[in-house]
């Protein structure tokens, strides 16, 4: 019979390929889905976060500092019930910037989109540094003080920047650009109703 311990296992074999279209069409699919945000987003808005810059500040260091650093305590706490290959994932999705999506569950739920799109933004460029150090940092606290002390499971990471550029532009940029110039003030307006 399987423990989840020996089922945790089973994942550290698993490989993920993505292939250069696979990557391109989901970006794209992400970009049209997020258009509707953009819609819902007025230029004033970004200019409203840089006079009161401080929930952008906050939401960053909690995305590059705060996250990491308990995603990386929490694999230290919970050894004895995560493999190694598990516990370098957790801390590699905490070190990852913020996603999409989570511009459309704010926008859905009313928050603040704005603000969202900004973080998302700030996190995507930063991530290019941000990541592959958040990741040595905690990886390498983990395999110091974790209870397995193997250091295979820690491994290079390199993002091309003009890549994550281009990924910047095409999701947030083009996006945001586009409904600018279809809107009026950054709002869909029709038959003089503005939405």
């Amino acid at each position: 019979m399987l423990t989840s311990f020996d089922s945790l296992r089973a994942l550290d074999t698993l490989t993920l390929n993505f292939s250069e279209g696979g990557l391109a069409v989901m970006n794209i699919a992400i970009a049209v889905i997020m258009f509707g945000v953009a819609l819902e987003i007025k230029f004033s808005n970004f200019t409203d976060l840089l006079q009161k810059p401080k929930p952008v500040v906050v939401g960053v260091l909690s995305q590059f500092v705060l996250l990491p650093a308990l995603t990386g305590l929490l694999t230290l706490v919970f050894w004895k019930t995560i493999t190694p290959g598990i516990a370098m994932g957790m801390i590699l999705v905490a070190a990852c910037p913020g996603g999409n999506v989570s511009n459309f569950l704010s926008n859905f739920m009313g928050g603040n989109s704005a603000l969202s799109v900004t973080l998302s933004a700030i996190s995507t460029i930063a991530a290019v540094v941000m990541t592959p150090l958040n990741f040595l940092l905690w990886g390498k606290i983990y395999v110091l003080f974790g209870p397995f002390g193997n250091t295979e499971l820690l491994q290079d990471i390199y993002i091309d920047p003009m890549q994550m550029f281009r990924v910047v532009a095409m999701l947030l940029g083009i996006r945001e650009g586009v409904v600018q110039l279809i809107t009026d003030d950054g709002r869909f307006t029709e038959n003089n109703h503005t939405y």
